[in-house]
């Protein structure tokens, strides 16, 4: 698994946190209390870009922690290894085209008893 980086702002684990997909430059946000992660929006950017026309706020400032990936399987192993789950990236399908959305998504069990 090739892990990039990972910008945390605190020490304690998060209960949020961003990853960032170099190959595809996707962003996703990974929620651990109701057990998703998705596809998000957000843009990458390492500068604050604020100007009347284009006002960019990037992960940076997000004020989570984010992590860096290669590609979409070290994302996958990376969060196998973090939930203790085996996951897989599910999509839908557009009814009308038959063609695959570009809203993916993992869903995993969540011990509610066990979260702190």
């Amino acid at each position: 698994m090739t892990q990039i980086k990972n910008v945390s702002n605190t020490s304690t684990p998060p209960n949020a946190e961003y990853a960032y997909i170099m190959e595809d430059e996707d962003v996703w946000f990974i929620d651990y209390i109701i057990g998703i992660a998705f596809k998000t929006p957000v843009d990458f950017s390492k500068y604050k870009k604020y100007s009347a026309s284009n006002a960019t706020v990037g992960l940076l400032e997000s004020g989570r922690p984010y992590t860096e990936f290669e590609n979409i399987k070290d994302f996958q192993d990376y969060m196998e290894d973090k939930i203790g789950q085996e996951i897989t990236i599910e999509s839908s399908v557009d009814p009308i085209t038959n063609a695959e959305r570009d809203d993916r998504r993992i869903v995993w069990y969540v011990d509610v008893l066990n979260v702190s």
